[in-house]
């Protein structure tokens, strides 16, 4: 049985019933590199659900053994997390690791180099698409990425996103399922009502023309770093929108279709 707090995401849904539209969500899985126990809860609820799932994978941390995985689960796409996720910003300015700290030129040839080991990895499972570590990345960026041969990016922008050159779609996060803000205890789950309220807010954008309708909504999970009750909501979300007629999941591939 849903609980009740998920009764405005359901009333929102039912929103999108009668306007004769479906919302669609993806699932967006951050810092992957090696198999363990919280990466096989993951697969469990994606499995169940059938709802697919793109690893947003770092390219130096990661191989073979994650790849094997990934091609016998029916539903796990590989996104392409970075390089190797170490911070380049001078102390004071945040995490970055695409950033422009360093030159530009050598920030595209790690990326490139990332794409390599992933494409060599995981084949047609690997979808060409960066998800900056930290949801950060300089928008100077931006403009190479299509000539390199991906096909989007996904952040985190809460405003001014930058505009994508042609070639390139946006898909960011929407509802990051955990909190980051408790430096001793480290991260732990945002709660039900900051969650839903995240995604009922793009949603609603969406419906009123306020936000890209096309633009799927996305659930940000990091398995590694989960606690209970962060695994307990994203199962029952899964639930949810598999089980609204007006929604549905959908997978990196069906955002960013190969040409």
């Amino acid at each position: 049985m849903i609980d009740d707090r998920f009764n405005p995401l359901l009333n929102e849904l039912n929103l999108w019933t009668q306007s004769a539209k479906t919302a669609e969500f993806w699932w967006r899985d951050d810092d992957a590199a090696e198999p363990c126990v919280e990466l096989d809860r993951l697969i469990e609820l994606s499995e169940r659900h059938a709802a697919p799932c793109g690893l947003a994978t770092v390219p130096t941390r990661t191989g073979e053994a994650l790849g094997r995985v990934v091609a016998e689960s029916s539903h796990l796409w590989v996104l392409q997390h970075g390089y190797a996720h170490v911070n380049h910003a001078p102390k004071g300015n945040g995490a970055w690791e695409l950033g422009l700290h360093r030159p530009e030129s050598v920030v595209l040839s790690e990326l490139c180099d990332g794409m390599r080991i992933l494409s060599r990895l995981f084949g047609e499972r690997f979808v060409p698409v960066v998800v900056p570590p930290w949801n950060k990345m300089d928008a100077a960026l931006l403009p190479s990425l299509p000539g390199m041969g991906y096909r989007g990016a996904s952040a985190s922008y809460k405003s001014s996103r930058p505009i994508p050159p042609e070639g390139l779609r946006m898909a960011d996060a929407h509802c990051d399922l955990l909190s980051w803000k408790d430096k001793a205890h480290g991260a732990r789950f945002a709660g039900e009502e900051k969650c839903i309220g995240h995604l009922v807010d793009h949603l609603k954008n969406k419906r009123t023309g306020h936000a890209d309708e096309r633009e799927p909504t996305c659930a940000l999970t990091h398995h590694l770093e989960m606690d209970d009750a962060a695994w307990d909501f994203m199962d029952s979300l899964l639930s949810v929108i598999s089980g609204h007629p007006a929604s549905g999941w959908i997978s990196p591939v069906d955002i960013w279709p190969a040409n």
